[in-house]
């Protein structure tokens, strides 16, 4: 199942792609960066064009405008508008590290901002702080990506 994560921040937006498989294996499929712009954002969003990729859009930034703009969806397990804030975000981070310490996350070959996410993800550590900051656009999404899905949601596919 494709799980995307959605954020348009002041430097940019990114958009990241996850592949999630049954015994919960995290492949990055999709790595995106467009601009600050919702225009751009939403027409991307409604190309992924399949009815069960599971989309987590970020309420900073422009995220709550673009979930407006959105609709917002009604359906629960497949949107969600991510509002947690200061300390709150810093449980986004655990996801990630107990993926990497288990040997679960991987990256797809040859993805056109591999480079750039690289970098993005050497440098979170030093930015995650008490106060929820967790870094760039494109570690964010890919935060948002990895987010396990609604309790519901997971009995029903896995």
């Amino acid at each position: 199942m494709k799980h995307v994560g959605v954020v348009i921040a002041d430097r940019g937006s990114a958009i990241v792609s996850v592949e999630r498989s049954p015994d919960n294996a995290l492949l990055v499929t999709g790595i995106e960066r467009l601009a600050f712009d919702l225009g751009p954002v939403t027409e991307r969003i409604w190309a992924f064009a399949e009815p069960d990729a599971r989309f987590v859009v970020d309420a900073e930034g422009l995220g709550s405008a673009l979930w407006a703009v959105l609709g917002p969806p009604r359906d629960k397990h497949h949107w969600t508008l991510y509002t947690g804030r200061g300390f709150e975000r810093q449980a986004l981070v655990d996801e990630l590290l107990v993926a990497m310490q288990q040997e679960r996350f991987h990256f797809a070959p040859r993805l056109a901002e591999q480079e750039a996410m690289g970098k993005a993800l050497q440098s979170y550590r030093r930015q995650v702080r008490e106060d929820g900051v967790i870094g760039s656009e494109l570690v964010v999404a890919l935060l948002l990506a990895i987010i396990p899905p609604p309790r519901k949601y997971r009995h029903a596919s896995f």
